[in-house]
């Protein structure tokens, strides 16, 4: 790292003229944060960052983070809602018997599924800040159809197409934001994101307790119909922002609350951090994608995260005899839950790059909580545990997808696609397997079906470790460097613009940086390698 003994404005100067692209209202030299900064940047790193870069990175936050919040959060309170309307009244009011409850679930796996593939697609020759608010705007229009319903087969067709209209989502959502937030703002930002849902699961429980107790009956609508009801007052402003908001890729971007010179200065960060632009999708690529390790080592930890435990406590409280207000609010206890534990690992692994490591730990809570229930002939204390300890680890997804980016962080469609189908294995799977191990005929007590969680939960943790070790012979195969993020990259992408600007980097003053991973000892305890030179 350079020192800068020079008058700042000189030196500023000097680095203009040596590259008119070099920034200095980003990176200003020699500029340290003063120390209540530095603490502070514990809990939000971009606190301790240099003005420029401060103000940039909250843009992002302000614009691209703001949206993905409001967007999940919608979607997580519908998941969330269905359950509720379902114990609230709507079982009754549509006469729902059997698994016709599980159906709900399967028929939007179902939509998920279908449309999972063909919206990636769709991305080669459509904007992301076209193609989701359209599709936010359509399922909009799903959920709030959902409550004129009469009969179970005019909410299948509504869940059916919801799933299809959200299956770009994700996905897309997640190959954005690793497209522009750097190694140590990522963790927390794509668990902030995933907290939302918690929140709207907490919020749901709560709105649902409300509308029951103020709004049943009213203008002639139930309390479980108010509910889709509100869902889609709530979506309509934020589909509509999204065209606003969403700003596709850095190389690509349009957004409007970018100016020029940030639009740059993206380039130039994720250019540094060893991030690839988009390039066109042909089908000799996509076919690709199911030949290469990269799909194999990614797919199992990603299908196999069935959660179980926690997931039909409102069921175990309806079946005990609780209330309908108290069979809501209770489970956002867990809620509540996962949003400190989440944001606690969410610091944890922007600071130290345990991505893997702490994926791993997110999971040991599914395996209690699954044995518990599997047994099952245990105390009321150890089944009511047994729901809320697992939400210790429901930021295991986020943690996971955070290490995704970076460790696939050389091909942008690839990180976009694997997530696209992963979710149609996933939902492939779910489509069935809830029906036949979570049938509703068996609530609360399923036989086999917590044993079933328990297995995959163990066999996620194997596969984790598994793809850590392929990444690690990938690493070796190719011949990748670590650059100073600790991430691995080609020796050609090695970039260093807060001593060089934006110039191709060549030299002695590079290389000091760059370690072989072939000449290493290496320490396996983090991501983040190492070394001891020999």
């Amino acid at each position: 790292m350079a020192i800068w003994p020079f008058n700042r404005k000189e030196v500023t100067m000097e680095m203009i003229a040596q590259d008119p692209t070099c920034d200095p209202y980003y990176d200003p030299p020699g500029w340290k944060p003063p120390k209540w900064r530095v603490t502070l940047s514990f809990f939000w790193e971009s606190i301790a960052k240099p003005p420029g870069e401060r103000r940039y990175v909250n843009k992002l936050d302000r614009g691209l983070l703001f949206y993905l919040m409001l967007s999940y959060f919608i979607k997580a309170l519908d998941q969330r809602n269905i359950n509720n309307a379902y114990v609230s009244g709507m079982k009754q009011a549509l006469h729902l018997d059997g698994n016709q409850y599980n159906y709900f679930t399967t028929l939007f796996n179902c939509g998920y599924l279908v449309g999972s593939i063909p919206s990636q697609w769709s991305l080669s020759f459509a904007r992301p800040s076209i193609m989701i608010p359209s599709c936010e705007l359509f399922w909009t229009v799903m959920v709030m159809l959902q409550s004129r319903s009469t009969s179970a087969t005019y909410i299948y067709v509504c869940r059916f197409f919801q799933g299809f209209a959200e299956s770009i989502c994700f996905p897309t959502m997640m190959m954005i934001i690793g497209s522009w937030y750097k190694p140590e703002e990522i963790a927390k930002r794509v668990i902030i994101w995933d907290m939302t849902g918690n929140i709207a699961s907490m919020f749901s429980g709560y709105l649902q307790a409300a509308i029951y107790t103020n709004l049943n009956g009213v203008s002639g609508f139930a309390g479980w119909q108010w509910l889709f009801i509100i869902d889609g007052v709530i979506s309509l402003p934020i589909g509509l922002f999204g065209f606003f908001a969403i700003p596709d890729f850095p190389t690509t971007t349009r957004a409007l609350w970018l100016t020029n010179r940030d639009k740059e200065y993206s380039i130039r960060r994720m250019t540094e951090v060893g991030r690839k632009g988009t390039k066109k999708m042909t089908v000799q690529r996509f076919f690709r994608i199911f030949t290469g390790w990269r799909f194999w080592a990614f797919i199992t930890p990603y299908v196999a995260y069935i959660t179980g435990a926690g997931t039909y406590m409102n069921l175990w409280l309806s079946a005990i005899g609780y209330s309908v207000q108290m069979t809501n609010i209770l489970p956002t206890i867990g809620n509540a839950i996962s949003l400190v534990s989440g944001y606690f690992f969410a610091i944890l692994s922007d600071i130290t790059r345990w991505r893997w490591q702490l994926s791993i730990l997110t999971l040991l809570p599914y395996v209690f909580g699954n044995l518990v229930l599997a047994i099952w002939d245990v105390p009321f204390g150890w089944k009511f545990a047994a729901n809320l300890v697992p939400n210790i680890g429901s930021s295991f997804f986020s943690l996971f997808m955070a290490w995704e980016s970076e460790v696939f962080q050389d091909d942008t469609e690839l990180r976009g696609y694997l997530p696209a189908i992963g979710n149609a294995v996933w939902y492939c799977q779910y489509a069935w397997f809830p029906v036949v191990a979570f049938p509703a005929q068996d609530a609360p007590h399923y036989k086999w079906g917590y044993w079933a969680a328990f297995g995959l939960t163990i066999v996620n943790i194997v596969s984790i470790y598994t793809m850590y070790l392929a990444v690690m012979w990938d690493v070796k195969r190719r011949g990748l460097v670590i650059n100073k993020y600790g991430l691995y990259v080609a020796r050609e992408d090695i970039v260093d613009y807060s001593s060089s600007s934006l110039g191709e980097i060549k030299g002695p003053q590079i290389i000091e940086q760059v370690y072989e991973t072939d000449s290493l000892d290496v320490e396996r305890d983090s991501d983040i390698i190492e070394t001891k030179k020999e």
